[in-house]
């Protein structure tokens, strides 16, 4: 990336690897120096409109100004999106549904608002769609409280768990929330490294009853911090005004930036660009996978994800992964304990391990280490 100043104008020009330039000129730039509407630059935003009518073809985008019509939000990252979403919809001491594990960045912040999570249990397709519904049949309101009235849910290789979601279950889920009238909260980052691409809820919901959070970290670049948010325009108008008042919105400059790539890429470049960042974590999943099947035989089990980032793994032989970690940390090995992505932070004997940005040695050194660790700790051999 080049930067030239003239007259305090500044013009930037990025190169790529398939020799692609794209320029920012001085009003490009100087623009996007100064305050911008919170919502998000007009172009990004028409950008994905158009990527999500080709993806999603969202039901309710095209719904006039019904309050369930979709609306858009670009937004200081994913993150920000689905912490919003809850601090919104919310009240102190409400509950709301989630996988037993899940992201563990979301869990601080409700706690402080007594709010709860009532767990659902999953298996390798994610939710169970058939506990869900049991859940809410046998819900009592004097005993546990007002009934949940939010679902939290990652549906492509879900943090930390790796699994993705069948379309029909997804229908199964997006059922249950029609009867019981809750909100889906579909929180899906890792959207576009999936191959193929399973239907989104968002792209069944005829309801407007789903908010779904999406982010460029995972596909382009994380510094750039650059999320956004598709949802019933009644709920994404009032983040929008809360967005005003906590930043601003994100940074132009990132949005400019990411908009000059996607739009000198167009849809297909783009979709084929993420197509292949699909199959680079898949071929990294392949790797860890064989270096698990040389060193981790009999001291752990697991289920292969086939891509995303991450790999959860449980340990045999012991009833908590808190002192397993410590050990790897003292090697040179860092590993996500499974209990802080606990909804209740129990402590459990899982750990996560992401391939994301290590290379084949680093990754085979850790599994050794791992499986080191564990035969001193349990005695398995």
């Amino acid at each position: 990336m080049e930067y030239e100043c003239d007259d305090d104008l500044v013009r930037i020009t990025s190169d790529f690897a398939d020799g692609a330039e794209v320029h920012m000129d001085p009003e490009e730039t100087k623009s996007c120096l100064q305050y911008n509407e919170a919502k998000g630059l007009a172009g990004i935003r028409k950008w994905l409109e158009g990527l999500y009518r080709r993806v999603h073809n969202p039901p309710t985008m095209d719904n006039s100004d019904l309050p369930s019509s979709l609306a858009q939000l670009m937004t200081n990252g994913g993150r920000w999106g689905a912490v919003q979403v809850l601090k919104m919809v919310l009240e102190d001491g409400d509950c709301f549904l989630s996988e037993e594990v899940t992201y563990q960045s979301l869990i601080p912040s409700f706690l402080p608002r007594n709010i709860t999570v009532a767990p659902v249990r999953s298996d390798n397709e994610g939710m169970d769609p058939v506990h869900l519904h049991q859940m809410m049949s046998e819900w009592d309101s004097k005993m546990q409280g007002r009934r949940p009235h939010l679902l939290y849910i990652i549906p492509s290789f879900c943090n930390p768990t790796g699994t993705i979601m069948t379309e029909q279950r997804k229908r199964k889920i997006y059922n249950v929330a029609r009867e019981f009238n809750i909100l889906i909260l579909e929180d899906d980052p890792y959207y576009f490294l999936q191959s193929p691409l399973v239907p989104s809820f968002l792209s069944m919901d005829t309801d407007g009853r789903v908010i779904r959070t999406d982010s460029f970290s995972k596909t382009l670049s994380p510094g750039c911090r650059l999320g956004f948010l598709f949802g019933p325009k009644q709920i994404v108008d009032k983040m929008a005004a809360i967005l005003h008042l906590e930043s601003g919105g994100p940074s132009a400059v990132s949005q400019v930036m990411i908009y000059k790539v996607v739009q000198a890429w167009g849809y297909e470049k783009y979709l084929n660009h993420v197509a292949k960042v699909a199959s680079l974590y898949k071929q990294r999943s392949g790797i860890l996978l064989s270096y698990m099947d040389k060193h981790l035989q009999g001291l752990c089990e697991w289920t292969p994800t086939g891509g995303g980032m991450f790999q959860w793994v449980a340990l045999l032989g012991v009833d908590k992964s808190e002192p397993v970690v410590d050990r790897l940390m003292e090697r040179g090995v860092f590993v996500m304990d499974g209990s802080i992505f606990s909804v209740d932070l129990a402590s459990r004997p899982n750990i996560r391990l992401c391939f994301a940005r290590v290379s084949d040695e680093e990754m085979e050194k850790a599994v050794s280490t791992l499986a080191e660790v564990l035969k001193d700790m349990t005695g398995i051999q």
